[in-house]
């Protein structure tokens, strides 16, 4: 199995459901063995990997934090992602929060329906985008399962 990325540039706006704080997020491809990484373009593009060394909380949201910046209720957009079969993406945001949209994975699922798949010319070294570079990320998506127990991984 190759690994995925998306084909083109998405986004959206919306605030998050415990800071209230508007931001915006834009989805873009990544190249092959990046991963799934967030930056904070709110502070430098500060990068933010979606792996399990890097969660914080898993109290009514999941929080990535790395060398002290936060990044708030990751799990329904990391689901969509997952269940879209992306390996490698960019995500860069304005905001401290992942905007909460319509409170389900389902507007990310259509983001990235919009966006498209790209296969990428590397080969998956793992079973796929829970295993993939970024080690621990299964156990990433467990807990964000276990804060939000009605997404089924």
């Amino acid at each position: 199995m190759f690994q995925n990325t998306i084909q083109r540039e998405v986004s959206a706006e919306g605030i998050g459901l415990h800071t209230g704080v508007f931001g915006h997020v834009r989805l873009l491809p990544a190249p092959a063995d990046r991963g799934i990484v967030f930056r904070r373009t709110d502070l430098d593009d500060f990068p933010i990997e979606a792996s399990g060394r890097n969660v914080a909380r898993v109290s009514y949201a999941t929080s990535l934090m790395k060398q002290g910046v936060l990044l708030s209720t990751t799990e329904h957009l990391l689901a969509a992602i997952y269940s879209s079969g992306i390996d490698n993406i960019f995500i860069d945001i304005d905001s401290i929060e992942v905007p909460i949209l319509d409170g389900s994975a389902e507007p990310f699922l259509q983001l990235l329906d919009q966006a498209g798949v790209r296969r990428l010319r590397r080969r998956r070294r793992h079973g796929g985008p829970a295993t993939n570079r970024n080690r621990g990320f299964a156990g990433y998506l467990s807990a964000a399962a276990g804060s939000c127990p009605h997404l089924l991984f």
